[in-house]
């Protein structure tokens, strides 16, 4: 099998092969087609549920204005604008920057959406894990304490960062050829006005994040970054962003095709969120639905990210930890920490 870091050595194994060319072996449209039925359906279950059931689940109260006011949005202006602001940028060559191997790509990527699913429903129900703490629960000062931290950040390192790493390596995944191509001066403008949105907009939506008592941003602060960082950030970025989307990328011909199906990616990555209910038949409808709702725009919204740069890491810091985190779990975090 040629060195998947070697352009000339997959042109030598099929002379007619454009390395930067995606695979022909379906279009992109049925897929497409596809992933927006599912979103669709799933909004559509969602509000017909939801007036007969007698409660909604913690995470889906408010659901419409949600959707109205924060999740179309997100896709509005991480996914929309941003692809039509960046349309004249050249093709990024996915193959060689991520280190790939087109001949393996199709089957690379359902293997990992597997691993997901499988690992998502291992962590979830038996972990009682999320990717966001301390999902799938509410925070309560009084159950959730810097152990349950600890415990979660392990889970999800040893499942989402340890083991994806190694098997990049054993894939001979070459990272400093990645560092080297990735352009941060040119997309400093993407970086700075997403962040700008993702940091202030969960503020002006009603985030207990001004007035806090100093310990509180000192603590709470630092500390979310570091567990985020290695519970939510480094999880998304290596299994959606280095693994997931570069081979997507180079087997769609379709940039927004790849995008939507990452964002049905971290939707599935999202099923034991902070306040999803899996006690009964109609509440895991309601969770489930809810999730693929919104969560996978905000999946797109980080997915188009790397698309269009090229960079896996700038979602970390537009949409994600370095952001919208920040003032959500400051509060959290502070008290969690402060108590030890």
């Amino acid at each position: 099998m040629p060195n998947p870091k070697s352009r000339e050595a997959y042109g030598a194994c099929d002379p007619k092969a454009d390395p930067n060319k995606p695979l022909k072996w379906t279009t992109a449209s049925p897929w497409l087609a596809g992933v927006v039925l599912v979103w669709a359906a799933s909004t559509l279950i969602f509000f017909l549920a939801a007036p007969f059931s007698p409660s909604l689940p913690p995470i889906a109260q408010g659901a419409l204005l949600n959707l109205l006011s924060i999740y179309l949005p997100v896709f509005s202006l991480a996914v929309c604008l941003l692809l039509f602001l960046t349309r004249k940028r050249a093709a990024i060559d996915w193959q060689h920057n991520f280190s790939l191997d087109q001949m393996t790509a199709v089957k690379e990527s359902v293997m990992v959406f597997g691993y997901l699913l499988i690992t998502q429903l291992v962590l979830g129900v038996w972990g009682h894990a999320g990717l966001h703490f301390p999902g799938p629960d509410m925070y309560d000062p009084l159950l959730h304490d810097l152990r349950s931290v600890a415990i979660w950040v392990a889970l999800y390192v040893a499942t989402y960062i340890v083991v994806p790493v190694a098997w990049l390596s054993f894939r001979a995944f070459d990272w400093l050829g990645l560092l080297k191509t990735l352009r941060w001066k040119r997309d400093l403008w993407i970086i700075a006005a997403y962040w700008a949105l993702d940091f202030f907009g969960p503020i002006v939506a009603g985030a207990n994040f001004l007035g806090l008592d100093s310990w509180v941003y000192g603590l709470g602060i630092s500390g979310g970054i570091i567990v985020n960082t290695l519970g939510a950030g480094l999880p998304v970025v290596i299994l959606m962003h280095i693994i997931l989307i570069p081979r997507l990328a180079i087997i769609f011909n379709s940039k927004f095709t790849v995008i939507a199906i990452a964002g049905l990616f971290y939707a599935i990555f999202s099923l034991f969120d902070p306040g999803v209910d899996y006690s009964n038949g109609q509440q895991a409808l309601l969770s489930v639905t809810y999730i693929v709702m919104t969560q996978m725009l905000v999946g797109m919204g980080k997915a188009a990210f790397t698309v269009v740069t090229g960079n896996p890491f700038i979602h970390f810091i537009t949409l994600h930890v370095l952001s919208a985190r920040i003032p959500l779990d400051t509060e959290m975090y502070g008290e969690i920490f402060n108590a030890q």
